[in-house]
């Protein structure tokens, strides 16, 4: 990928990712609702799974923009797995297993919890992890850390604002849960494979 385009190429995959990662929030308390309502409890823990995920995807996305190499291509297919396929199990398994947890507990806090962490953590978690990569792009194409962060995550967040409200206005009244997260699913795979074809074919690159 050629200099002149790797900026409006990272920065469009940083706004599509904003706009999945918190329109994807909403998309839950949709799925979540039937089962355990949609009190203060269930934001409260949906809130916080969410949260604990941007920081869990940082922290790995910061140690995998370090890597090189052979070692740099694996982790880059396993984010794509792991992000990509958990999407694809909330989709497809979500309903399932919440009518599991929902059975299985009388603490209705436990099943909420148990069931943002084992529906929402992974998925939310590996395309948070997609940030820092793209900050260390941007940052080898001569940019310094603080230009190239501000850039990344001031983008990602107007693509969290636009995910939210057009989740909110559009999507949700038009659209059944059960097709929005088949469609998250879909657009997760163009979502991941975008940050794996920049990130891998950049890599090699020296830095600027």
């Amino acid at each position: 990928m050629t200099g002149g385009w790797l900026l409006p190429t990272i920065l469009g995959l940083a706004l599509f990712q904003g706009f999945l990662g918190m329109g994807f929030q909403l998309v839950a308390s949709r799925l979540l609702a039937p089962y355990f309502g949609t009190t203060l409890i269930v934001w409260a823990f949906l809130i916080s799974s969410f949260l604990a995920a941007f920081s869990i995807g940082s922290f790995f996305g910061g140690s995998l923009s370090r890597l090189t190499g052979r070692a740099r291509r694996h982790a880059l297919i396993a984010l794509v797995i792991v992000g990509v396929g958990w999407f694809g199990i909330v989709a497809f398994g979500g309903r399932p297993l919440l009518r599991i947890l929902e059975a299985q507990f009388e603490e209705a806090w436990i099943g909420i919890g148990l069931a943002c962490v084992l529906l929402f953590l992974a998925p939310v978690a590996a395309i948070s992890a997609q940030l820092p990569i793209y900050t260390e792009l941007l940052g080898r194409s001569g940019r310094g850390a603080g230009s190239s962060s501000g850039l990344i995550y001031g983008t990602s967040t107007f693509g969290n604002i636009v995910g939210v409200m057009v989740t909110a206005f559009a999507l949700i009244p038009n659209f059944l849960t059960s097709e929005l997260l088949i469609g998250w699913f879909v657009c997760s795979f163009a979502c991941f494979a975008g940050a794996y074809l920049v990130a891998d074919g950049a890599a090699e690159k020296p830095p600027a």
